[in-house]
């Protein structure tokens, strides 16, 4: 995966430094889910931020993102095997401020002795 890093970096970095002005984090990721280590401090970052902002806890918020991201790569997989097929599912999209990340619904709480 760093391998793949530094090459994005060299191809993309310098441009969006002087063009941009702004940082550039590559994100590199393989078909299976795995992540290089700039895209794994990127998302545990962004769990910790979505997490503080929604009242949620840190380890339902970065297993739901994980989960998402494998069916987005998985899916971008299939279409790239076998191709389109219909309507583009954008217009159902939740945005992310209406995603609750909590898996225990309100009222229950947990049972943590082990008996």
């Amino acid at each position: 995966y760093t391998q793949h890093e530094n090459i994005k970096k060299k191809e993309y970095e310098q441009r969006v430094i002087q063009v941009e002005k702004c940082s550039f984090t590559p994100l590199v990721y393989s078909t299976l889910g795995g992540m290089a280590p700039q895209a794994q401090a990127f998302h545990r970052r962004m769990a910790e931020l979505v997490a503080e902002k929604t009242n949620e806890e840190y380890r339902d918020v970065i297993s739901t993102m994980r989960t998402k991201l494998s069916f987005a790569l998985l899916k971008s997989v299939l279409v790239s095997v076998r191709g389109s097929r219909g309507k583009s599912s954008r217009d159902r999209e939740l945005p992310i401020s209406d995603i609750s990340f909590n898996l225990i619904p309100d009222g229950m709480t947990r049972d943590v002795s082990f008996s």
